[in-house]
């Protein structure tokens, strides 16, 4: 009886590691892709911290 429920936990649980690995894998690079926006957005507003940015 405990071997059947532990097969059955397994055969329930395994197939969804995979997706949960695909989830991880796209957060993390989500994740990276922020970080550079924020760094583009900071030298975005230093340089274009004058008064006459963007031509006006």
């Amino acid at each position: 009886m405990e071997y059947e429920l532990i097969a059955v936990l397994l055969c329930a649980v395994l197939p969804v590691y995979p997706a949960l690995f695909v989830i991880y894998q796209k957060i993390g690079k989500y994740d990276v892709m922020c970080e550079e926006l924020e760094k583009l957005r900071g030298e975005h507003d230093r340089v274009h911290s004058g008064k006459d940015a963007h031509g006006t």
